[in-house]
């Protein structure tokens, strides 16, 4: 019992000390951190958090604290930013200096440290990079165009068979739509082996990669050691399954790819980057192969998960707004008429599906915190000192309904962003969507038009309505979304 206890009160010794040092580190700069709330000595600010959606709680810190906000986890400095211009200054002018990504751990357990979007800024990435840019970069989206416009006249006839199954139809379709513009597949159904197996990694992951999570496990990596049986520990076993289905979905349509390359004129991320490999003369070998596996892997697992949540929250807002439906009706008829679907090339004429879009952009971010960024070194930015290797969380929630700039921010608006004439705003949400600087999402101008064209047909055939009860009465409609680092 004695030795138990000395070597208790040793490592409580340790950790006062370990905290202490820091402090006294900290204290040597003339620059004070960012204001923020009173947190415990090295637990920081567990206590009063909202855990299911921190990026509310972030965004109440905001009105006390300001726009950049310090807080603690477990030892670990995390910066909140809330305002869209100090994110670009921090994270687009200063980018050099805030676009790596921190270590969380609990990308490795699942096993999608591959991952483009969750790698640290580097070489590696910088390839992966380049991979996405030759593909998905604004000049070459129009190739895909074709297949999106099949695929979305395709969700319309199974909306219409069953439109019981929306979700599975929603996840369908963005499945579809960036396997084939990644490795040239196309799936035959919802239960297509290669849609589930994204299906079953999204289902386990998103809600296990949280970076609060992320950091809690780190702290305490002895947990790790207990089995999966123990209380509170079934994350353990359904990391161990996301890791298998892992595997299986960066390999399994890669081959696919590789087996169908030679004779293909279909555009497609594995094709474009084998074939200016080949062009520049670069070895085919197994590190460029490998980052082009890991970088296509990403577009499929990114694009699916986002797509899908986007458009689910579309067909929420339309059934609790019918006026703006009704208005994109009437836009739709006006324009194109009742006989044919609405293509690209009717974009410019509807300005009001357009702003329905950046509206349900705006309403619920899909990853209201980002992805977060980390500090490479210190940094002092508006007087206050950034410590290096501190988490940069840009709460995209709280830019989203910030009220100086939307008023009525819980309000769905769509023609908040119209002009009096109709006519469409500059302000187009791309920052709130897709982040900032370096690591802003290279496959945006490809989601964009893969989305649209769901919004704009959906709305041309269907009107979206509340369910009726077996009186024939309509059944009320909670807003309400799942949590994980998208929602």
């Amino acid at each position: 019992m004695h030795s138990r206890t000395t070597t208790g009160t040793l490592a409580f010794g340790c950790l006062v000390a370990l905290y202490l040092g820091r402090r006294a580190l900290r204290s040597r700069t003339p620059y004070p951190l960012p204001p923020g709330p009173p947190g415990l000595p090295w637990v920081g600010n567990v206590i009063g958090i909202n855990m299911d959606a921190p990026w509310l709680t972030y965004a109440e810190w905001a009105r006390t604290y300001g726009d950049l906000v310090y807080s603690r986890l477990l030892g670990k400095d995390i910066i909140v930013i809330n305002s869209e211009q100090v994110a670009k200054d921090l994270l687009e002018i200063q980018s050099r200096n805030h676009s790596d990504r921190p270590y969380l751990i609990t990308n490795e357990l699942c096993g999608v440290d591959f991952n483009t979007v969750l790698m640290p800024y580097g070489d590696r990435w910088r390839l992966h990079r380049r991979f996405f840019h030759q593909t998905f970069r604004l000049g070459a989206v129009p190739r895909f165009l074709p297949y999106q416009h099949s695929r979305a006249c395709h969700l319309l006839q199974r909306l219409l068979e069953a439109p019981e199954k929306l979700s599975d139809h929603m996840f369908e379709y963005t499945a579809s739509v960036i396997l084939n513009s990644t490795y040239n597949y196309d799936p035959t159904s919802r239960k297509d082996d290669l849609v589930e197996i994204v299906a079953n990694v999204l289902k386990i992951t998103i809600p296990a990669l949280r970076p609060d999570i992320a950091v809690i496990v780190g702290a305490f990596p002895w947990v790790l050691y207990l089995p999966s049986w123990f209380p509170g520990m079934s994350f353990k076993k359904e990391m161990e399954v996301a890791r298998a289905y892992s595997k299986q979905y960066l390999e399994r349509p890669f081959e696919y790819a590789l087996q169908n390359v030679n004779g293909s004129v279909t555009p497609s991320m594995v094709h474009d980057g084998l074939r200016r490999m080949e062009g520049d003369g670069i070895s085919l070998d197994e590190s460029s192969v490998q980052a082009l596996k890991e970088a296509a892997g990403t577009a499929f697992l990114a694009a699916s998960e986002t797509s899908n949540s986007f458009l689910m929250t579309f067909f929420l807002m339309m059934v609790v707004n019918p006026g703006a439906q009704e208005k994109a009706h009437a836009q739709i008829d006006a324009v194109v008429g009742r006989h044919s679907l609405p293509g690209m090339d009717d974009r410019a004429s509807l300005p009001f599906i357009d702003a329905i879009l950046r509206e349900t952009l705006r309403y619920s971010p899909v990853v209201p915190l980002s992805i977060p960024h980390a500090a490479v070194d210190d940094a002092i930015y508006g007087g206050y000192h950034i410590p290096k290797g501190a988490i940069l969380l840009a709460n995209l929630w709280s830019m989203a309904h910030d009220e100086s700039r939307y008023p009525i921010p819980d309000a769905f608006i769509p023609e908040r962003f119209l002009n009096d004439d109709g006519s469409l705003k500059p302000d187009d949400t791309e920052h709130i969507a897709f982040g900032f600087g370096r690591r802003m999402c290279v496959g945006r101008h490809f989601a964009d038009t893969s989305v649209w064209a769901v919004i704009a047909k959906v709305l041309a055939v269907f009107k979206i309505l509340r369910p009726l009860d077996e009186n024939g009465m309509e059944v009320p409609v909670e807003l309400r979304f799942s949590t994980g680092i998208a929602v």
